[in-house]
Parts: C-alpha cells; structure tokens; sequence
C-alpha cells in the first residue's frame, strides 16, 4: 500500500519546519474516532470528510484523493495559525484531544524477540537462526500520552524502544522483494514488559503475561507511510526516562531487517492493520551492571521513546488505581 503524500511546508513561523506527513487518530469526545495530520509535536489538522470506519487510517490511505484532503487540512491549519487560533475548524493543540493508538483493532501484534546485535550482545544470547517471536495482546494498546498503569503484582517493569511495522493488504507467502508493498505504514512502539514475570514464564520456555498486561503496548503517536519515513533499515531510535537517555540506537541494528521479517511472517495470512515490531536495541534495564534497579520504572516516571521520521511516543507511568480509562478505543 502507497500513497504518496507530500505536504510543503504550509507554515511561515518556524515551528513546523518537518515536511515528513505524520497521520494521526484522534478523538475529542468518548467514541470518536477522527483523523488528522500532526503539525510539530504539539498539534494536529482534523482531515474532514473521512467515511466512518473502524480502521479510518487504513480506510484513508486506500482514498484516491488521499493526497488532496491531507493537503486541505494543512491548508486549514495554516489559515488558523496565521490568525492566532487554535482548536477551531479542526486544529487542534494535543491538549484538548486524545491520541488514539493508529491501529484500533489489529487481529496480531508480533513482536520479536532478540533481534538487534547490540541487545542479544548485553543479553550474553546467540544471534538467532530465524526470527523469534511472541505475540502481544491487542487489549494491551494506548496511544500517546496515555498512562501505563504498573500492576501490583510487577516488581520489574522494563522499557523496550521498537519500530512498528503495519500491514496495510492481506497478503501471505509474500516475497522479500515486494514486502513494502503490503506496508501501510511505520509508527513507534514501545513493549513495557513485567521482566519478573517474563523471565519466570521463559524458564518454562513460554512469554505471555509478562508482556501482555493491560497499557503495556503503546503505539503511536502517528502512522508515516512508507514513502515518507525513510528507510527502515536505518533509522536512528532513542528512548529517554524523565529526560535521561537509556536507549540509543538504529534499525541498521536489526539482525532481520523489515522485508525479511514480513516475507517470514506472511507464512500465515497477515491482515490489514497486523503490527509487526522490530525488537529493541541495547539499554534496557534489565541488563544493567552493576545494578539494575535504578534503571527500572516507577510510578511518575516519564518515558520518551523516539524514531527518526516517526516522532515521539510519551506516556507516564502510574500505579494501579481501578477503574482507570486508557486512550486505546
């Protein structure tokens, strides 16, 4: 899936200088689910006129004046920022919106497992024969900014900066050559994981809760399509907690790059707005020496995690206080 999107920069102050096209889902109000495009780091252009859909980025991209109407809604929010307004005739400051997960309601999210040299490496762990994989619960998505809520039961909760890769097409036994084809587009992950939970899971060689609790999949906070990021091979990622940076790395990094693993995952059938995640690079806490525990989360930490072309994902740790509402519908 391609749409060739290219937006010039509409604005003449100096905040907005970034031509990459960042698409966003959004809502005002509970049930809403509206699209835009992200102007800066701090606002968005609503994209009117969309049809109501489950999957309205998808559903977008597939328009044939795709380029058109997100052409118009920075044309619109040019005509505000010049006149001094915001949250009016669709754009919008990021404080008076929710930002949704890109993908509402994908079918699998596969996440790998070991796949940077520099990780397996501070892991003391093999370079892997193929891609290894687990599956992360689509129940565990949040967008930008929301919270992620550290259970009681978790004694260590862990970062994991990723590359999201989103299928945009059905396709299965695709070749490697044309895998992008099938790519609606990239966005930024970042795989919290309950690393007590995960490890004692491992010794029995499976992972699933220790990855899967509710908040610890946050995606966003936009979609860039393949034409507009870049190269995924090669992208610079940073994850930062309250400031300080823990994770610095690039793409270049991974042991199977992006075509290779959706050529190896479309072994079965993969669908429209199925996330495949890159891994992470080195700097997780866990693997810290000579003592972890400065490194793990706690409630009221800020996290940062950032990929070259594809913005900053931020959310805030919290503690588990039910019932709490997350940006993930």
């Amino acid at each position: 899936m391609r749409c060739n999107i290219y937006i010039p920069d509409p604005f003449r102050s100096g905040h907005f200088r970034d031509l990459t096209v960042r698409l966003v889902r959004f809502r005002q109000r509970t049930g809403e689910n509206r699209i835009g495009v992200m102007l800066g780091a701090n606002h968005l252009a609503e994209i009117t006129g969309a049809k109501a859909s489950s999957e309205p980025l998808l559903d977008f991209l597939r328009d044939s004046k795709a380029e058109f109407k997100a052409q118009l809604a920075a044309d619109s929010a040019k005509k505000n920022l010049d006149g001094g307004k915001q949250n009016e005739k669709g754009y919008w400051s990021l404080d008076f919106v929710t930002v949704l997960p890109p993908i509402a309601h994908p079918t699998k999210i596969i996440c790998m497992g070991g796949n940077f040299s520099d990780h397996l490496a501070e892991g003391s762990s093999s370079l892997p024969p193929f891609p290894i994989s687990f599956l992360k619960a689509p129940t565990s998505l949040v967008g930008h900014r929301a919270p992620v809520i550290y259970p009681r039961r978790v004694k260590l909760l862990d970062y994991e900066v990723e590359l999201a890769t989103v299928i945009g097409k059905e396709c299965k036994d695709v070749r490697r050559k044309d895998a992008l084809d099938y790519v609606a587009g990239f966005s930024v992950f970042n795989d919290i994981s309950a690393r007590d939970i995960q490890f004692a899971e491992m010794k029995r060689g499976f992972c699933n809760l220790g990855k899967n609790f509710d908040t610890f999949g946050p995606m966003g906070p936009c979609l860039v399509t393949p034409d507009q990021a870049g190269n995924p091979d090669n992208l610079g990622m940073e994850l930062r907690v309250n400031g300080q940076t823990r994770q610095l790395s690039s793409t270049k990094k991974m042991v199977f790059k992006v075509r290779e693993l959706v050529e190896f995952f479309s072994s079965m059938t993969l669908e429209p707005g199925d996330i495949i995640t890159s891994g992470t690079p080195s700097g997780v806490a866990i693997y810290r020496k000579p003592d972890k525990e400065p490194y793990l989360l706690r409630p009221g930490d800020s996290i940062e995690a950032k990929i070259e072309n594809l913005g900053r994902l931020q959310n805030m740790v919290v503690d588990m206080l039910p019932p709490y509402s997350s940006s993930k519908k």
